[in-house]
């Protein structure tokens, strides 16, 4: 908690359902401000900035800034929290807590306040195509080994794994793709037991995992046919990361809370993920209306 309030952070479907959802959304945003602590995420700013409409672009700032009439911060997004936290646990591994590491983003916080992410077309079609590409080549990176993992499987008459927990239970997999982020930060190469340590230790970093197991087992190794399905895009994914840092993440992606929720439970997180109508309907009912 932030001054004993609870944290809540959106999705960034939840930012834009918001906006649609005025007046509506009045009880809500009286209620955020007078009993929770907002936490913006930096991965859904940088998404809001790249909307393409430049009306729907300023009512988001507007709605942002609103949400900065109460308590608030803004995290850093997900590729330098990681980052921030594996440097630290790499210069101080023995008095290292993840809930220590300063991973507050106040250029975020300024940038929201002055509306300097949501002004400027050229810039914010920039950030879009930049999005665009990035998710394409997330996609790519995993898509690729697929013809050849199956060929695999098939070759030694094992079956391909039908459900995401088989897929993370397989030996060594956590491990493998912890070390794989973690030496890239720490710009080293660490050894296995550091990375297990790390993994327990941090449960953002753990989120961050398991967040890229599922797109590589979504979309590298599970049954074509019969397989359980998460099909989040890598940024809903990736927001996984925040999880540890509130209590209540609120979206309005059906998909993305479901595979959300399954990275919680794997990864021993505690925090609540709702709907974004369920959310907001919670504060009408206190109220006596809808």
């Amino acid at each position: 908690m932030v001054n004993d309030l609870p944290i809540v952070t959106f999705d960034t479907s939840a930012h834009n359902k918001l906006v649609e959802d005025a007046p509506r959304a009045e009880p809500l945003l009286t209620g955020l401000k007078s009993g929770l602590f907002f936490r913006f995420s930096g991965l859904s700013v940088g998404e809001l900035f790249a909307c393409p409409d430049a009306a729907k672009r300023a009512a988001l700032s507007v709605s942002c800034q609103g949400l900065q009439g109460g308590q608030s911060d803004c995290l850093y997004p997900h590729n330098e929290l990681v980052r921030l936290l594996i440097v630290d646990h790499f210069t101080h591994s023995a008095a290292f807590d993840w809930k220590t590491v300063d991973v507050r983003a106040p250029g975020y916080e300024q940038g929201i306040r002055e509306g300097k992410f949501f002004g400027g077309q050229q810039l914010s079609a920039q950030q879009n195509k930049e999005q665009s590409e990035q998710k394409k080549a997330y996609k790519k990176v995993f898509a690729k080994p697929r013809d050849e993992l199956e060929r695999i499987f098939a070759d030694h008459g094992e079956a391909q794994p039908a459900t995401f927990r088989e897929a993370i239970a397989q030996s060594g997999r956590t491990s493998r793709m912890g070390k794989w982020i973690y030496d890239r930060a720490a710009e080293t190469y660490v050894n296995e037991a550091t990375i297990k340590e790390f993994i327990d230790a941090c449960p953002p970093f753990r989120a961050m995992i398991y967040a890229l197991l599922m797109s590589y087992y979504d979309i590298s190794l599970k049954n074509r046919q019969t397989g359980e399905r998460f099909t989040a895009g890598g940024n809903d994914l990736f927001m996984s990361v925040c999880l540890p840092y509130c209590h209540k993440f609120v979206t309005a992606d059906r998909e993305q809370a479901k595979c959300l929720q399954e990275i919680a439970e794997v990864a021993g997180l505690e925090t609540e993920i709702l709907s974004y109508d369920d959310f907001r309907d919670s504060f009408s009912a206190k109220t006596g209306g809808r």
